[in-house]
């Protein structure tokens, strides 16, 4: 039964909303818009859309429930052709369809309804039409393309996404769905407290949407679009212009005006510079002196294992091994943290002076005792050298984001910081304040050594009453809002006395939007305090600022970030974990000055292999609303040199879409021009370079394949310039042109032609 209201008597309506359960269910109200129809069964919101080119299309399936129950309804009322509202009994949600173009879909709490702090309503919204659906395009990194009917894909999904929330783990707040010619975009106007879950139902791909109305956010609407487009990047695009509507964006053109340095990124490949101590094996010139002065003259406390493993060598006796030059250098910049400490942070005092003055004494006291054994003192260094600055510099890149783990080897060498920055560079250190931990659980963890009453006042509460277990389980996470000032201080004295130009802030860019029932706080309030803090950041410093994935929900403020390209994946397997004879094992996570997690290079098994990295399942979902934005790279787990059996595809795929490659570099990887890593990054530079140069304020408007396997796909930008990449092992020939095997070819519209090969 369809009806449009008003073209009913009040009383035979009456008799509809009062007729047996059954009857009410099969009940569909019509919606009209020009040439468009849509028929939404109020009970159970099974939705069809009719076009004047297409018959009835399925755009969700009949599947909704309030709390796992199936609802009536009741005060159904169409004011107009292309509106609707009714209320679902028993739950008492206010319901409101409307079709102007876009199909918007409201659905609000009663306000008298009392939901308990631990008993959510949760609304059970949305079912994939799966019958008529071909492939789902998610944004759960950059964009994946998952054919329906693939029984890998779905049974990777229902284990690795089910129960995915819509502000972290989906990285923009919407999907689409190609159903025959059409697409249908369903976007979240308000992406908190949302769930994705899925199936493999049938090994097909089955995916299901919710939504919980809770006590903190009980007086929100949860809003939906629904479009239909005839074109892939139609909705990502419709999604892009609701931002720039709704004053959310903000392009690089801006962020440059407001802080110069940004332009600095344009061109610029990544670098992880590892390493956070004083001297290095590099800086030693006689091993066995000072090795007889540490244990004989020094006066400082040796740790155990030095005592045990290097005091008894005697030189024309044993060998000074690789291990054992390690291991002094390691003890000597132990001895020296034990002589001269930096005290706790407190309320009161962030520490971060006193770490700096604390280095300072380190440096000085041994440039005093043992400078005859080493190097001159400013050449010391483990992450920053200046023999590293002047191998990049020689090298010819002239565009470098150098990225350190933390502050401490800018307080060693801030005149290789100046010497950085000098050569053109931007020079940044990690920062974080997601997770607090107590004294004494990790001290090397600079950015987690926050003050106890942070760490307590703080904590995130959740509705069980339960304080949220911080980053793997240590300390607690962290309310954005809380205590502010403490990090607006802190930040402006790294940036002080590192003298950095440039700021990692790790997570705030993600989007890890949590409710706090200690401070009665939403989701959506911690996700405006994440934008407010990074906004303060960006606006009271002058650095270049970027954090963590860049999620569409908290970009602002934000010139870069990093994770997008290649998201994390198998934490928990165990050949990728905690196998080291298997060739996916990714490697420990030390020794500190050059983790093997970073630098060691691993396969990648299937599915991952497959699914995350062949080219049929990639699309450029993020770029297309961000490109000209937010420089996004990969997650610093995987740089670009981690990966042995995919490599040729990321590289491809960050050519394709004009985003920078990411190189790790420890002090022996850099130590000239030729180092490998150096290399490496030299030829990344000669293609992205001159192609961002021409691109980075350009809009990525087009994405297609030219052949039917995949293997051939083209980028196309605002201002015509395209970008073709050749995936395969054979020559593809195109436009009387030929794609050389494993290569890109940019045609830019400056006129210059970029052909670069993945090696």
């Amino acid at each position: 039964m369809s009806f449009i209201a008003k073209s009913f008597p009040l009383t035979l309506l009456m008799a509809v909303l009062a007729a047996p359960s059954a009857t009410a269910r099969e009940l569909s109200i019509a919606l009209i818009s020009g040439a468009d129809l849509v028929t939404v069964m109020p009970t159970s919101l099974k939705i069809n859309w009719k076009t004047a080119e297409q018959k009835h299309l399925a755009i969700n399936s009949p599947n909704l429930t309030i709390n796992e129950k199936p609802q009536t309804i009741t005060h159904l009322t169409q004011p107009s052709p292309h509106q609707a509202e009714w209320t679902l009994l028993p739950s008492k949600i206010h319901v409101k369809a409307s079709l102007k173009g876009n199909l918007t879909l409201s659905f609000r709490l009663d306000n008298k309804e009392v939901i308990e702090r631990n008993h959510p309503m949760t609304l059970a919204w949305f079912d994939l039409p799966q019958k008529i659906t071909q492939a789902l395009y998610l944004p759960f990194s950059e964009g994946m393309r998952i054919p329906i009917n693939n029984a890998t894909w779905a049974k990777y999904l229902e284990k690795n996404h089910s129960g995915a929330n819509t502000t972290q783990d989906l990285k923009m707040p919407f999907w689409t769905v190609k159903n025959g010619n059409r697409y249908v975009t369903v976007q979240l106007l308000n992406a908190t407290n949302n769930r994705l879950d899925f199936s493999s139902n049938q090994k097909q791909v089955d995916m299901f949407a919710s939504h919980q109305f809770t006590q903190l956010n009980r007086a929100e609407s949860f809003d939906v679009q629904i479009s239909l487009d005839k074109q892939l990047l139609d909705g990502a695009k419709r999604y892009r212009q609701y931002r720039i509507k709704h004053n959310q964006a903000e392009p690089l053109t801006k962020k440059i005006i407001q802080t110069p340095a940004v332009e600095k990124m344009i061109g610029a490949s990544q670098v992880y510079l590892f390493g956070s101590d004083g001297i290095s094996p590099e800086d030693v010139v006689n091993w066995w002196k000072l090795k007889d002065w540490y244990f004989t003259h020094s006066t400082l406390t040796i740790p155990a294992e030095a005592d045990k493993e290097l005091k008894a060598l005697t030189q024309g006796k044993d060998w000074f091994s690789h291990y054992h030059k390690q291991l002094l250098v390691d003890s000597i910049n132990a001895s020296l943290h034990t002589k001269y400490p930096a005290p706790q942070p407190t309320l009161a005092s962030n520490g971060i002076a006193a770490q700096f003055n604390a280095v300072q004494l380190r440096k000085k006291w041994l440039a005093q005792h043992a400078q005859p054994y080493l190097i001159s003192s400013g050449k010391w260094g483990q992450a920053l050298s200046e023999d590293m600055i002047t191998a990049l510099k020689q090298s010819g890149i002239n565009k470098l984001w150098l990225g350190l783990d933390n502050w401490m080897p800018a307080f060693y060498q801030p005149e290789v910081v100046d010497k950085a920055k000098q050569a053109g560079y931007l020079v940044a250190t990690y920062d974080s304040y997601n997770t607090a931990i107590p004294l004494g659980l990790n001290d090397g963890w600079l950015t987690a050594q926050l003050p106890n009453a942070i760490r307590k006042q703080c904590a995130i509460e959740l509705a069980d009453g339960s304080k949220k277990k911080g980053f793997r389980g240590n300390g607690y996470y962290l309310n954005p809002q809380c205590h502010l000032d403490y990090v607006q201080q802190r930040v402006k004295d790294i940036v002080k006395y590192g003298r950095f130009n440039s700021l990692f802030l790790d997570v705030d860019g993600t989007a890890m939007a949590r409710e706090d029932y200690q401070a009665k706080s939403k989701e959506s309030q911690m996700l405006t305090a994440f934008n407010h803090r990074m906004d303060w950041i960006a606006k009271n410093t002058g650095v270049v600022l970027g954090s963590e994935d860049g999620n569409s929900l908290t970009t602002t403020g934000t010139a870069f970030a990093h994770g997008l390209e290649t998201i994390g994946f198998g934490w928990t397997d165990k050949d990728m974990k905690s196998n080291k004879a298997s060739p996916y094992y990714l490697g420990r996570w030390y020794p500190d000055h050059k983790p093997d997690f970073f630098f060691k290079s691993a396969k990648v098994k299937k599915p991952y292999k497959t699914l995350l990295f062949a080219p049929q399942y990639r699309v450029p979902l993020y770029q297309t609303v961000f490109h000209d934005e937010v420089i996004n790279s990969h997650h610093w787990h995987s740089d670009s040199l981690k990966f042995s059996n995919v490599q040729t595809e990321r590289d491809l795929i960050s050519m394709l879409y004009n985003t920078p490659a990411m190189v790790h570099l420890s002090r022996d990887e850099a130590k000239s021009a030729n180092s490998p890593r150096i290399k490496a990054l030299q030829h990344y530079q000669e293609g992205y370079e001159p192609i961002h140069q021409q691109l980075w304020d350009k809009q990525l408007v087009d994405f297609k394949w030219l052949d039917n396997k995949g293997n051939i796909h083209q980028t196309r930008f605002s201002d015509g310039s395209t970008i073709t990449a050749n995936f395969s092992d054979k020559l593809f020939k195109y436009r009387q042109a030929s794609l050389a095997p494993h290569t890109i070819i940019a045609d830019l519209s400056n006129g210059k032609k970029v052909s670069w090969v993945s090696k």
